[in-house]
């Protein structure tokens, strides 16, 4: 994937870096996507906008809305709901306007206008420090029965840097939100999103990220027959799922969350 050049509101962002490590990511997301049909979609966390700007450049799709906070820093906990309009031009040279809704995807359940048919949700659930299940009760809000989730997200079982001395964490980073709060495994994910009124249609482990010296070999086993070695050695989970019924409430905490808290929009249990 050649360099791209993004504006919004006029001003360039700067995308090579991200774009030279997630280009294989995002051309299988893409591809993924077309696959499925998707044509009316909201995209979860839009920043720096390489898949917006990929989605606004594929003919038969709409993209209905970004939801994303555009990079507040030591915001507090609930930020509202607002709507804000970007004008972005693509690396085409085409100019498309984008509502965004800015608002804490863990905090409050909101609507979104028009309704999309799939919710695209590419590296973000790995960010939420909060109530992950809050954002796919948003989504669950949004899509129709039938609607269609696609979820990419680090696999959280793989082996973290077995030949480097490197911490797996990245640099500080000032807003909490940039960073990886947790990882996932694909059994983690898979129970975390049926509890939220979805139906799981497909699962994927995929390798999409350059490797270098010794580490090549982990891309090697990766590609080997067996559950095993996929989870061990690929980097990206992919969860496809379907939304099977509306939900307002989870019956239980999701395995990833303390059962014994007090969560919002789960269903106590009884004393």
């Amino acid at each position: 994937m050649s360099p791209v050049a993004i504006a919004v509101n006029g001003e360039t962002v700067p995308t090579n870096g991200y774009l030279q490590w997630h280009a294989r990511r995002i051309a299988l997301t893409a591809a993924l996507l077309e696959r499925l049909g998707a044509r009316r979609i909201v995209e979860l966390g839009g920043h720096p906008w390489v898949m917006t700007a990929l989605l606004l450049d594929r003919p038969h799709v709409e993209l209905t809305a970004t939801v994303s906070v555009e990079e507040k820093t030591l915001w507090p906990d609930d930020v509202g709901v607002t709507t804000s309009e970007n004008v972005i031009r693509t690396p085409a040279g085409r100019e498309h306007r984008v509502t965004n809704y800015s608002a804490n995807l863990e905090r409050r359940l909101f609507d979104v206008h028009p309704r999309p048919d799939t919710v695209l949700a590419c590296e973000i659930v790995e960010h939420l420090i909060r109530a992950p299940h809050v954002m796919f009760l948003n989504v669950n809000r949004w899509l129709p029965v039938g609607g269609k989730l696609v979820i990419t997200t680090p696999n959280g079982s793989q082996f973290s840097n077995p030949l480097r001395r490197k911490s797996a964490s990245p640099a500080y980073r000032h807003n909490a939100y940039e960073r990886h709060a947790f990882l996932y495994t694909l059994d983690d994910l898979v129970d975390l999103v049926t509890l939220c009124g979805f139906r799981i249609t497909e699962t994927a482990l995929w390798d999409p990220y350059p490797r270098s010296g010794l580490s090549g070999i982990y891309g090697v086993l990766g590609r080997l027959p067996g559950r095993y070695l996929r989870e061990k050695f690929r980097k990206t989970i992919v969860v496809v799922a379907e939304k099977e019924r509306d939900v307002t409430m989870l019956p239980r905490a999701p395995k990833v969350c303390d059962a014994r808290g007090d969560w919002e929009y789960v269903a106590r249990r009884a004393p």
